[in-house]
């Protein structure tokens, strides 16, 4: 009596490196509503929200793959996101506008961290195998 087996490695590994993209997707997608809908600080000027997005979509890397998320372009994301001190460059001192209509004039201003993108990523990351587990099955 004699068997075969039907190797199907290519088309596993092929299911398998798209089911890692739509998982990874999914996460990155979750990781922006989250950071949308849980910040800390106000939206005054309505910019720095609508930054938060997919700003690369998941693709084949060697060794994988690689998406990005986060703020694009909005120049203030990072020290809302790590906090940190803010010293004139050109100038003696910094403006500060007032309540009042008038400006205070300082040498530095301290930041305090309102971190948005890392929670959300603490709190979605966990979610990443789940998301590929999904994909993967949903492509049987």
């Amino acid at each position: 009596m004699s068997s075969s087996l039907k190797w199907n490695g290519d088309a596993i590994t092929k299911k398998m490196r798209a089911a890692v993209k739509e998982g990874m997707n999914a996460t990155m997608a979750d990781c922006v509503v989250h950071a949308k809908n849980n910040h800390t600080w106000k939206n005054d000027q309505h910019t720095l929200e609508p930054s938060i997005a997919v700003a690369e979509y998941a693709h084949d890397v060697p060794g994988g793959a690689k998406g990005v998320w986060g703020s694009q372009d909005v120049e203030y994301a990072l020290i809302h996101e790590l906090g940190g001190v803010i010293v004139p460059v050109r100038a003696k001192a910094l403006a500060i506008p007032q309540p009042d209509g008038s400006v205070r004039m300082v040498q530095s201003v301290t930041i305090p961290a309102r971190p948005y993108l890392r929670p959300a990523a603490d709190a979605q990351y966990p979610n990443l195998v789940k998301n590929i587990r999904k994909a993967f099955e949903q492509r049987s």
